[in-house]
């Protein structure tokens, strides 16, 4: 099965992916984005979207 995967940089605030990943029950930064991006529960995305501010780089 192919992937779609491609590297992107991002300025996160360090705190807040601390707080998800907890949140989430995640390992590493990776797994809490990726959790997050598959969630489809309306309250678990309002808490991430508060804890996230992600800016492009």
């Amino acid at each position: 099965m192919k992937t779609n995967l491609k590297r992107k940089n991002y300025y996160l605030d360090e705190r807040k992916i601390k707080r998800a990943k907890t949140i989430l029950g995640a390992r590493t930064e990776t797994q809490a984005i990726n959790a997050a991006s598959k969630r489809d529960d309306f309250m678990l995305l309002q808490k991430i979207r508060r804890f996230f501010l992600i800016v492009v780089h």
